[in-house]
């Protein structure tokens, strides 16, 4: 086998049929180079038997004896990987055909990169592409990620780990196992700014994402404390007016529950200790506190719909 330009990393475990699909989704690149590593999470027959009937020479397997989470099952990929790049595709996403093609077009030749496409956004409240905002490289990266830049409209920039490649010389240098939280975005942050790689967007919408019916929200897999102490960690590598947007605008989203109010009175006194809130994070901070979860979520999908339609009608 010719050696791989890129080496695609799957984690997966218990959910054989959507990783078979994700499997698929590579083959059937317009860019062929490629190997395939399924890292399996734990005791999954299921899935290896799967894996055999594929029967592709492009395709391997390596099994945890024990379940350890996507974040180190990616690190095994890419430590197992002959690439000279790594993608990493979840096992309920998939690609379309030219994502691989795409990307590596886009990648400079003269400073290494992580490479990003936008996605599409399946989820019951509609059909979105995200991020609606890409990195355009003229902000630090982390205020792009958590700062606010409109009044009304959150959720401007995203990162998908389907949708990232990098030069498997940075795994070398950085793990997703080393943070057990917020992965994607600390991996991008430390890239860009204590490595100097550039990030650069592919603009078009390659990556199917498929949003869990019951997809918890940030609040519930990362509790607003962790979170704190995450970003807290960062030290210098986070601007002030970009942590001040994450205690503000990013944690906040999910918080629920009798404890919210404890919550946000806490994270905006962090805000104004540590960073320098804005006057968009502030009246973002006050919707969210004001408006219920779903509320402001069935708003915003309403919104991006009437905006879609009005798209549509004008051409």
């Amino acid at each position: 086998m010719t050696k791989p330009m890129v080496s695609v990393v799957i984690p997966t475990f218990g959910r054989a049929t959507l990783v078979e699909r994700a499997i698929r989704s590579v083959f059937a690149q317009t860019h062929q180079t490629t190997e395939v590593i399924v890292v399996i999470d734990g005791d999954d027959p299921t899935t290896v038997a799967t894996l055999e009937r594929l029967g592709d020479p492009r395709l391997r397997w390596i099994v945890h004896a024990n379940q350890q989470g996507a974040g180190p099952a990616r690190d095994t990929g890419a430590a197992a990987s002959a690439g000279e790049w790594v993608a990493f595709l979840d096992d309920d996403d998939e690609w379309l055909p030219t994502k691989l093609e795409r990307q590596l077009a886009a990648a400079p030749s003269d400073r290494p990169a992580l490479l990003m496409t936008l996605f599409r956004w399946v989820s019951p409240r509609g059909d979105f592409v995200k991020p609606a905002r890409p990195y355009s490289g003229s902000e630090p990266i982390d205020e792009w990620l958590f700062d606010r830049h409109s009044w009304m409209q959150g959720g401007e920039a995203m990162l998908q780990t389907s949708a990232l490649m990098a030069p498997r010389a940075l795994f070398e240098r950085l793990r997703f196992r080393d943070t057990k939280q917020h992965e994607e975005w600390e991996l991008a942050i430390r890239a860009v700014k204590e490595h100097g790689y550039v990030f650069i967007t592919v603009p078009e919408p390659l990556v199917i994402y498929y949003v869990p019916t019951s997809a918890p929200s940030l609040s519930k897999t990362y509790t607003w404390q962790r979170s704190l102490e995450w970003i807290d960690s960062l030290g210098d590598l986070i601007t002030p007016r970009a942590y001040a947007g994450f205690c503000l605008t990013v944690v906040t989203q999910g918080l629920t529950g009798s404890k919210a109010p404890f919550a946000l009175i806490a994270l905006l006194r962090a805000a104004f200790r540590h960073g320098h809130p804005t006057a968009r994070q502030l009246f973002a901070f006050g919707l969210i506190a004001a408006i219920p979860h779903r509320l402001r979520s069935w708003a915003r999908a309403y919104a991006k719909r009437s905006a879609a339609h009005r798209t549509i009608q004008r051409h």
